[in-house]
């Protein structure tokens, strides 16, 4: 008798139907059921009718409280609007990535050909020393023309000088050829720069030795009271101590192709006698060494 109870029931129930707010509400079919069935189906949970003004509350797990039927689903939520673009991060990082192993790879590649360089050719940096002095002028006076009898009269002392440096230049190298640019000379007295020149460019081939010559002109250079008074006393002496630096920037040559140029500096110390020495101007002593 139950499961006919059921049965009947369930032909006879409401009819399911959506209004405004998404709730279900039951809607009554036209065939009645007797009163004997409508008993027993109301026994086994038949939806009853709820009192007027009453509204409908879910139960749990989503059944109705009044009728025990369950909320049909939901439709998911549908967002209308521009499809979203791609991000471009991953076009910056293959662009970073192809850049980082290009670069990667042209170190490699450098290294390789320096590498290969060395070991082929074993180049050697060149040498450079100074071989000779000539002074033809080399005397003080005052910057305001008065006569120098004494030390006393040296009170703004200025020098005039003309100096010929005979460069030595040697390219050790058995295989490489060397360009010589942007050579230059400067002369010094304790530790004040009195006249600097430059040399033109040359080029020199393997395991070769020449010479240049650096011409230098100092026309009232401005110097101390002190050191004007000490520099006299060793022009009156024959002996003038003087400090030249040598600057030289080199160029190996393989075959067509040109390395750009380094670097190379000597520092030389010199003693040479004055033009008015008996003997005339000539150089006393040297003493050269590189500078890092």
């Amino acid at each position: 008798m139950v499961e006919m109870g059921l049965l009947d029931s369930f032909k006879q129930s409401k009819v399911m139907r959506y209004t405004k707010g998404d709730r279900v509400h039951p809607a009554t079919i036209s065939d009645s059921p007797s009163p004997s069935i409508r008993s027993s189906s109301t026994a086994v949970g038949t939806p009853s009718k709820l009192p007027p003004g009453k509204k409908e509350e879910a139960g749990p797990m989503g059944w109705h409280k009044a009728g025990g039927f369950p909320n049909p689903p939901l439709p998911p939520p549908v967002t209308y609007g521009r499809p979203r673009r791609k991000s471009s991060s991953c076009s910056l990082c293959y662009c970073f990535s192809f850049f980082f192993s290009f670069l990667v790879i042209l170190l490699i590649l450098a290294g390789l050909t320096v590498f290969i360089i060395y070991v082929v050719f074993q180049p050697k940096l060149p040498k450079a020393t100074i071989q000779n002095v000539a002074i033809t002028k080399f005397n003080l006076t005052n910057r305001s023309g008065g006569p120098l009898k004494t030390l006393a009269d040296l009170k703004n002392p200025v020098l005039n000088a003309n100096i010929a440096f005979t460069i030595q230049v040697e390219n050790p190298n058995e295989k490489l050829g060397i360009h010589f640019r942007d050579v230059s000379v400067i002369v010094a007295y304790n530790g004040t720069e009195f006249a600097h020149s430059f040399v033109a460019p040359f080029f020199q081939g393997k395991k070769t030795t020449s010479e240049v010559v650096a011409n230098l002109k100092a026309s009232s250079a401005p110097l101390s009271e002190s050191q004007g008074k000490e520099l006299q006393i060793a022009i009156n002496q024959h002996d003038i101590p003087l400090s030249a630096r040598i600057n030289v920037g080199a160029a190996l040559q393989i075959g067509s192709w040109v390395i750009p140029p380094g670097h190379i500096h000597v520092a030389c110390n010199l003693r040479a006698s004055s033009p008015t020495a008996p003997q005339g101007a000539k150089l006393l002593s040297k003493s050269c060494k590189w500078l890092r």
